[in-house]
């Protein structure tokens, strides 16, 4: 780290009486809250070689009481929430280049996103912006633009318009501007500390943090300065186009109209949100508005936008363009309507009509007699162990085709449970695929790694109380067991649950016969159709399709509402199709005092006694198939590796394991974490 640099930091940004927070990302995350920059440079020594951030907004002074004042603690998740921001003074703007998660960019990269960043800081230096504080953030630029705003949802939403606008008009292929920035609580890289993504290498060097220019003066900006120039570039998304012209009912379509009038576009994007963008060579209304400043946005429910980002022009949008193309587009609007047609026609919204399917015989009998349906052996249903005895023998095991819904409070053990059931699974020779949005992938990898591996074979932390980890010849025989068998999704890609859908799809054809969601809560379900509680039911519905097309079982995770009762399957969040649409429904309970006083409460005191001596106790609430309810199934936790077993003494072999019987392993010399290969000496060329 360079001290001297993060003291310069602390001068620009944060003012003397500001509270502030770091945070160390890695396989542990760590927090500290400060106002002495001293105290923290000194506090951030032994980090030297992690990825340091900081956080971009003032922090309430309240949280100083915190136990990680003025030191580092480990921390679960978030450390500082959107509650936790006092005011926001800076709007960031992260320019950083596309490339493959987890890796630091090449000099031809980053060379992209400084293009890039110049392009924006002239843009808005056009529009009347004040004057920004330009950093280097390693692999990318910031840009921060002084602001005084409140900390309410009227400032992150003007900042969130604000973020998609830079994005629609800048982000292409090569170069993205992050638009999650307009959360109050957002984290971002300290100047003086080292990106160190991946492995350091001459072709992808770890490089420093650092602030490139601050202006002479900060001269700060407010909501309205924002809103304004949203509403004069924003992008409007106007009503789905569905038809061509005059009511036909021919169905409206972007390329084929681009095509027909040789509207020249110079590139496609796919869009963060979903949708395509498509980059004109040149504006249509003047033909010096050259590539990438207009474009079309087609959206995925149909609608079509269309935006120039020259003063001149951005008031035109897609009734404009369609128009200069077609002067005949709209005639159909300026129609006398008949009068009967207003007289007897009730002006509601039409649904869908359902086209009534006949009788056929590929399909059989609409009305079906015993005799003509299939016996079936009930035994013989393709279905997977879960590895737990006791559930196995009461359920028989998860059955294909169907969907098991898995929750629990904070703390239950719910990841920890699911963990060890994909190992169970694969251990069976089948294959499994998880989406994870509450975990990042370098923890869940860790934390799959100890449960596979096992007490016997993990070794002491360097941290001490308790703390164990995989040593790397363990760690290298369980990724070369895994490989081809588990796959986690990169989130790189987003949570939208279209995009995710999709990609499930891909996966029929390695064999996939088990996936996991977790949690249901952070799907971005949207872009479909309906209220709150129309979107999740359609969202069930789809992975109960999806379960039974494909003969596979899907497992959801989801969170509980609070409750100081003993929890019930009716405390789950969300609307009540989602116990009602799955198939089995778990929950998970840590056996502690609140288990014994509310579940005695519930099931008897002499029933919830039983599990005296348990770590966990999993509840059957809902068993389709075979109609098991309130099914208590006593499980032992293993601390280490966080595994759940059968007995206290049960040790399971899973395929990684070269000799099953052995107990004895010899490990490599290795310290528990391994240093970053870092280059001290790359130089970077001014802004």
């Amino acid at each position: 780290m360079d001290a001297q640099e993060i003291r310069r930091w602390h001068s620009v940004f944060k003012r003397d009486d500001e509270l502030f927070e770091i945070r160390i990302l890695g396989d542990r995350t760590w927090s500290g809250y400060f106002y002495d920059i001293e105290k923290a440079i000194e506090q951030l020594k032994p980090f030297d070689n992690a990825n340091i951030y900081y956080s971009i907004n003032e922090v309430k002074k309240a949280c100083a009481s915190r136990e990680q004042f003025n030191c580092f603690k480990q921390v679960k998740g978030t450390a500082t929430s959107e509650q936790d921001i006092e005011h926001r003074w800076w709007l960031p703007i992260d320019i950083d280049c596309e490339r493959p998660s987890g890796v630091s960019s090449t000099n031809e990269e980053k060379s992209f996103a400084h293009k890039k960043a110049q392009d924006v800081f002239k843009f808005l230096r056009s529009n009347d912006f004040s004057e920004p504080v330009v950093c280097d953030s390693s692999s990318g630029y910031h840009l921060f633009y002084p602001i005084d705003m409140d900390n309410d949802s009227e400032s992150k939403q003007a900042i969130k318009a604000f973020l998609e606008t830079l994005s629609n008009h800048f982000s292409d292929d090569k170069v993205k501007i992050d638009i999650v920035l307009h959360d109050a609580n957002r984290i971002i890289r300290l100047p003086g500390s080292f990106g160190r993504k991946g492995r350091s290498s001459s072709e992808r060097p770890h490089r420093m943090a650092k602030i490139l220019s601050v202006p002479k003066e900060i001269i700060k900006m407010n909501v309205e300065k924002i809103k304004s120039f949203n509403e004069q570039y924003q992008v409007k998304i106007e009503q789905p186009i569905r038809y061509n012209n005059y009511g036909s009912q021919e169905k409206f379509n972007l390329r084929e109209f681009i095509q027909k009038y040789d509207i020249k576009v110079s590139k496609e994007i796919a869009l963060s949100g979903g949708g395509t963008k498509y980059v004109l060579e040149e504006c249509p209304f003047e033909s010096s508005h050259k590539s990438p400043d207009s474009a079309l946005f087609e959206m995925p429910n149909g609608a079509i936008s269309f935006k120039c980002f020259h003063n001149s022009h951005s008031h035109l949008g897609w009734r404009d363009f369609r128009l200069h193309f077609d002067n005949h587009a709209y005639d159909h609007e300026s129609q006398p309507r008949q009068p009967q047609y207003r007289q007897y026609i009730p002006q509601v919204p039409q649904k869908p009509k359902y086209e009534i399917k006949e009788e056929i015989p590929e399909l059989g009998d609409k009305w079906m007699s015993l005799s003509k349906i299939q016996k079936i052996d009930l035994s013989k249903i393709e279905n997977v162990k879960t590895g737990f005895v006791e559930l196995d023998r009461n359920i028989v095991g998860l059955n294909m085709t169907e969907v098991t819904l898995l929750s629990g409070s904070n703390s239950s053990g719910k990841s920890s449970w699911l963990n060890t059931l994909l190992l169970n699974i694969i251990n069976q020779g089948e294959k499994f695929a998880l989406w994870s949005g509450e975990l990042p992938p370098t923890i869940l990898k860790s934390w799959i790694q100890m449960t596979a591996a096992g007490k016997r074979f993990l070794r002491p932390s360097n941290y001490g109380d308790g703390k164990y980890y995989v040593p790397n010849n363990i760690s290298e025989k369980i990724d070369n067991w895994l490989d081809g068998k588990f796959f986690l999704y990169n989130n790189e890609y987003g949570n939208n649950w279209n995009q995710i859908f999709n990609d499930m799809n891909l996966l029929m054809n390695a064999g996939v016969k088990v996936f996991a969601l977790d949690n249901l809560m952070s799907l971005d379900i949207d872009l479909l159709e309906g209220d709150k509680n129309g979107k999740q039911r359609e969202l069930m519905l789809q992975i109960k399709e999806f379960a039974k097309k494909n003969k596979v079982h899907i497992i959801l995770v989801a969170h509980p509402r609070k409750t100081i009762a003993f929890l019930r399957k009716t405390d789950i969040s969300g609307s009540s199709d989602i116990t009602n649409i799955v198939d089995n429904c778990f929950i998970i309970h840590r056996v502690n005092n609140d288990f014994f006083k509310t579940g005695g409460e519930f099931f008897g005191k002499a029933e919830i006694q039983r599990f005296q001596g348990y770590g966990n106790v999993l509840e059957v609430c809902k068993n389709r198939m075979w109609g098991v309810v309130d099914l208590l199934v006593g499980m032992h936790y293993e601390v280490e590796s966080r595994r759940f077993k059968n007995t206290i003494d049960e040790e399971i072999h899973y395929g990684w394991e070269e000799q099953p019987h052995q107990s004895m392993i010899t490990y490599s010399q290795e310290e528990t974490s391994m240093p970053f290969d870092v280059n001290v000496n790359d130089e970077e060329e001014p802004f």
